[in-house]
């Protein structure tokens, strides 16, 4: 496996640090079960189980965050219409800075344009 370029590396931290948030979110009071309980459950290991793709270059891992950090961009408002506390709306902030950094890390520098069509190509080559 050839490296990662540093953009990918980033954003795949990013995304670990997304995985890390939707464990700590479940400890941090109102607790108790909710939706969003086993949405958290849920999305914590997809994330964690995506960062090796995307360092491996594998497109499909890219088009999956891309899609499941847009979701969570949207299900933000919702929490933060839900939640008016002053610290809720800080980790929404950085919940939407973090995902925005991500998803501009794989997709706008070349090399990690690059990264995702090399392995792609590579694929299609040997098939």
């Amino acid at each position: 496996m050839s490296r990662s370029p540093l953009p990918v590396r980033i954003a795949a931290l990013g995304v670990g640090i997304h995985a890390i948030d939707h464990i700590l979110v479940i400890l941090i009071p109102p607790l108790g079960v909710n939706p969003g309980t086993f949405y958290h459950l849920i999305s914590a290991p997809i994330y964690a189980a995506l960062i090796a793709p995307l360092l491996r270059g594998r497109a499909w891992s890219r088009i999956l965050i891309t899609f499941l950090l847009a979701c969570q961009f949207l299900g933000r408002f919702v929490v933060w219409i839900l939640f008016p506390q002053t610290g809720a709306h800080l980790a929404l902030i950085v919940g939407w800075a973090i995902s925005i950094v991500v998803l501009v890390l794989l997709w706008a520098p070349r090399a990690s344009r690059a990264h995702f069509r090399a392995v792609g190509s590579a694929k299609t080559a040997s098939a």
